[in-house]
């Protein structure tokens, strides 16, 4: 009796769990495709702004509205802004799906101090309105990595800074080691990532808080949503971590890469 009742249950027992496993695995597929479906939309929604106001001025050029040298400059000014956003953003979604894909990133000895200073440099150039102090403690700040990637997440997490707060917001830039980690730390006295948004602030897509004062304008685009997930992806490509700590005011970015 029991040798029969063992021979009906385990195959009743295993047709469930294939059924239960199937479910889960169509659940997950389901899943997947509805964030690819809503990522293609916003994809195209992000895409959609700049051509329409490309084929806007186009537009008013071919019924003699742009005659006028001031407004011909202007447009052509305007056209060639959103035609950086588009090739920024189209540069970013690539980077992307290359660290979705797992292709390797190019490897090299990169001197962190020296990057970091460059970064810095370089965005106070952008906005001198922001300043940035750099704190590089005592040691030794080489990794293995991909100099142009590292130095992508550092300019972005400062130009978040730049994006996301008013004139006048101070920012601390911090290099140190910690326990076989090399740490860059990004803190700044601004507004603070908004509390709705702290869970899914590495997400794509997901646009910051809109600063008191407007930031200046840089080349190759910016405030697409997708600076903090690229910089993720970047460092987590490298073996490290990129999080949000909890901070009382402002924003306190955090990144550790293996030494």
């Amino acid at each position: 009796m029991a040798l029969e009742l063992t021979l009906v249950l385990v195959p009743l027992l295993a047709s469930l769990w294939l059924a239960a496993r199937v479910r889960r695995e169509r659940n997950s597929r389901r899943r997947s495709e509805q964030r690819l479906l809503e990522f293609l939309a916003t994809v195209g929604h992000e895409l959609r702004t700049p051509l329409t106001a490309i084929s806007g001025y186009v537009s008013l050029a071919r019924m003699g509205g742009l005659a006028d040298t001031d407004k011909f400059d202007l447009a052509m000014s305007r056209m060639t802004d959103e035609t950086r956003r588009m090739s920024a953003l189209l540069d970013e979604l690539v980077l992307l799906a290359r660290l979705d894909l797992g292709q390797p990133l190019h490897r090299e000895p990169v001197n962190l101090a020296r990057l970091c200073r460059d970064a810095v440099t370089d965005a106070q150039a952008s906005s001198a309105s922001h300043p940035i102090q750099l704190t590089i403690l005592p040691g030794q700040y080489t990794v293995l990595g991909d100099r142009d990637r590292l130095y992508q997440v550092v300019a972005n997490l400062l130009a978040n800074v730049r994006h996301h707060t008013p004139e006048g917001t101070r920012t601390v830039l911090g290099l140190g080691n910690e326990d076989g980690h090399r740490v860059i730390e990004v803190i700044d006295n601004g507004p603070g990532v908004p509390p709705q948004l702290r869970d899914s602030a590495f997400d794509r897509f997901v646009h910051g808080g809109k600063p008191t004062a407007p930031a200046p304008k840089e080349e190759g685009g910016g405030g697409n949503g997708l600076g903090l997930s690229v910089a993720a992806a970047i460092i987590g490509a490298h073996g490290g971590t990129l999080t949000l700590e909890p901070s009382v005011r402002g924003a306190w970015f955090r990144v550790r890469l293996p030494a």
